[in-house]
């Protein structure tokens, strides 16, 4: 879980330096922006962790041409399944949040930032960090974070002889409190935590069954991919009116 640990600082620090007070949904083109570095160097360092064993990441991932359809239609199946108890988790959160009366309208402030709180920034580094982000972030996000929670902390723990449940709910507690970075607002932080906690049980226990990280890469990729043209939409569309 060390790799973890480092993983969660270097996001924090990065929001700090951000300035968007930790909901970096306010800025959409920096949401995401800002994980192609820690992805990058969180890649570098589990690459000399696995080589001082002996292993790499082609390994952990198991990687393997010839079963690479395969793994792409498994990694179809494994969206849809992962998406039904997300699903569920946010729609639970927002019912315990708000309550069956407001739990429909609260969807449009806690999943959206504040139109007066929105950054503006000159037009070519709009453009140029949607871009980057649209191309690299499912590019360098899905990978780190399948390999660094799911094939190091919960593999990890597992060959420690750690208890299943403790191993397979570290990493993904670690998982949903990650992606509190990301949310809008703070009741979208509880929100998050809960719908990632949620999808990382998952994606653990399809690891641990299938002992195969490919298919829940290409997963997580088109899940980024889906999301990250977001900032060019932000930029196309221009600011939300207040």
């Amino acid at each position: 879980m060390g790799l973890v640990a480092i993983r969660i600082a270097l996001l924090v620090a990065a929001a700090s330096v951000t300035g968007a007070a930790f909901s970096l949904a306010l800025t959409p083109q920096l949401s995401a922006l800002y994980f192609i570095p820690v992805n990058v160097v969180c890649l570098w360092l589990l690459r000399r962790r696995l080589r001082a064993r002996g292993s790499s990441l082609r390994e952990l991932a198991a990687f393997d041409r010839q079963r690479l359809g395969r793994d792409v239609a498994l990694g179809l199946l494994w969206l849809f399944v992962l998406f039904i108890p997300f699903i569920v988790a946010v729609n639970l959160a927002m019912l315990l949040l708000f309550g069956p009366s407001e739990m429909l309208g609260a969807y449009e402030t806690v999943f959206a930032p504040d139109p007066s709180l929105q950054v503006t920034f000159a037009p070519w580094f709009s453009l140029t960090s949607a871009l980057l982000t649209a191309v690299l972030f499912p590019l360098t996000n899905a990978p780190a974070e399948e390999l660094v929670y799911r094939g190091h902390a919960q593999g990890g723990l597992f060959a420690a002889g750690r208890p299943a449940w403790f191993a397979l709910l570290l990493p993904a507690l670690a998982f949903g409190a990650q992606h509190v970075l990301l949310a809008p607002s703070a009741a979208g932080m509880l929100v998050y935590a809960i719908a990632f906690v949620g999808w990382g049980l998952g994606a653990g226990l399809i690891y641990r069954r299938q002992g195969r990280l490919m298919p829940l890469i290409f997963a997580h990729f088109l899940t980024n991919a889906m999301f990250s043209v977001f900032p060019l939409v932000f930029y196309f569309l221009g600011p939300l009116p207040s």
